[in-house]
């Protein structure tokens, strides 16, 4: 009786690495938070819409501006490893999320506020979202 909904949620888990483009052997709770948001793609267009309005998907370097972002998230929001993971300057990345926040009139994470982890979520899913839309046009 177990084994129906953990074989789904593997489905699923299978789907979103997929559509990450992760490739290999994966421990299935590392894959939790991919799994939840691709099952859930009109909610990721709700945060897309919400936390990113000002960005063009059909500008070049909006999409970069929001790819600099996610990969700022996925690296912790450190500057180094991002620059690094996308081989610019250090202070390209700062240039980059400082101009999308600008753009979007979302302020900087506040880790004080206690909220977030929620609100990184929240952004790493309509970040997610919108270069996924963006791409497919």
């Amino acid at each position: 009786a177990d084994v129906a909904p953990l074989y789904a949620l593997g489905r699923g888990a299978l789907r979103a690495g997929a559509a990450a483009g992760l490739t290999g052997l994966r421990d299935l709770a590392d894959l939790a938070l991919a799994t939840v948001t691709d099952a859930e793609p009109e909610l990721g267009g709700l945060l897309a819409a919400a936390l990113l309005r000002g960005l063009d998907p059909a500008d070049p370097f909006h999409r970069e501006l929001a790819e600099t972002a996610l990969v700022h998230l996925d690296h912790g929001g450190r500057i180094e490893p991002t620059a690094a993971a996308l081989h610019v300057h250090g202070n390209t990345v700062k240039y980059r999320v400082r101009r999308l926040q600008e753009l979007t009139g979302r302020p900087p994470l506040d880790p004080s506020d206690g909220a977030a982890v929620a609100r990184t979520a929240h952004l790493w899913w309509a970040l997610r979202h919108w270069l996924a839309a963006a791409r497919s046009r």
